[in-house]
């Protein structure tokens, strides 16, 4: 009896100590790659029902990234102190090794989106099986990402509510809470995006308007087309959903790297639109007369792949 209230000690103790320390586990093996998953625990007492999930998706082109760069830490262990559980994926990188932006790139591209979405949902689809042990409430998993991680996210929601074959890997009827986008896009094959069966779930937009490495504006061939964020909220607009998009004025990629900067936005988004569940729509425009955009922040895609090739 003694080990036992020991080992609960013990037991009890690490989780406590998981906001700073993570808990990491291998949610799948895909393609030979074990994918792992970092999570990151509130120290209080959880809610009936379990608290709220932040599901990260890290940036990188789908060639490059971590789950665990240094600020992006900071920000889930900030948010883990809010009381959120905040669970950081692994997921495989379609375009690793991609030298150039060919006519056969946008097969690729599409390829690479698709194995993340995947990759997405199967890592969610194991939250939802041990949701108890990581007292998380199902109901409320939010997914956010930046860069490809963004675009990522909101394709994943865009499949969900489209009925894409992928979401089979997903719990029957589940559906996010919530989408943060930190400069993202959807990719179509349909020319405008739809959302056929269901309502994408409350959004969090921030796009810098001068992006060109994930267009801000959009770019379309015949049927094809990537959206950037304001496209995607004229959408939701026109049919009601709710959203909340900050447009960055003279600001580029870089905005993929404001993780960190946003926490305080994230959670409010949450409180309002999701708990509260305010149907609002907002749109705002922040502008910084001082602000002068970065190198990173300016470059286009055919950068990204010069330097993959280098």
């Amino acid at each position: 009896m003694k080990k036992i209230v020991l080992f609960s000690l013990v037991f009890c103790a690490s989780m406590k100590l998981s906001a700073q320390n993570p808990v990491t586990e291998e949610f799948a093996e895909k393609d030979a790659n074990h994918l792992m998953l970092d999570v990151y625990s509130p120290t209080t007492t959880p809610p009936e029902g379990g608290y709220p999930c932040i599901m990260y998706v890290f940036g990188g082109g789908f060639m490059e990234g971590s789950r665990d760069t240094e600020n992006e830490v900071k920000a889930f262990r900030q948010l883990a102190e809010k009381g959120y559980v905040v669970v950081a994926i692994d997921y495989r990188l379609g375009l690793k090794g991609v030298q150039s932006a060919g006519v056969s790139f946008i097969k690729k591209f599409e390829y690479a989106v698709r194995i993340a979405v995947e990759d997405l949902f199967s890592a969610t689809s194991y939250l939802c099986k041990n949701a108890e042990r990581f007292h998380i409430n199902t109901n409320q998993i939010i997914i956010s990402g930046c860069s490809a991680g963004a675009i990522t996210v909101l394709q994943a929601d865009c499949f969900l509510q489209n009925h894409h074959e992928t979401t089979q890997l997903l719990p029957e009827n589940f559906r996010y809470a919530g989408v943060i986008s930190f400069s993202g896009a959807i990719f179509s094959r349909e020319g405008k995006i739809k959302y056929k069966y269901g309502n994408p779930a409350p959004t969090l937009f921030l796009h810098g308007d001068i992006d060109r490495l994930v267009t801000y504006k959009k770019i379309e061939f015949a049927n094809l087309g990537l959206y950037g964020s304001p496209h995607i909220v004229k959408r939701f607009e026109k049919f009601g959903y709710p959203y909340y998009f900050r447009s960055l004025k003279n600001h580029g990629h870089e905005v993929a790297m404001q993780y960190l900067d946003n926490v305080e936005l994230m959670d409010e988004f949450y409180r309002t639109w999701i708990k509260e569940g305010k149907k609002l729509q907002v749109s705002e425009s922040w502008y910084d007369p001082d602000y002068v955009p970065t190198a990173w922040g300016t470059m286009k895609p055919k950068d990204l792949y010069k330097k993959e090739k280098e």
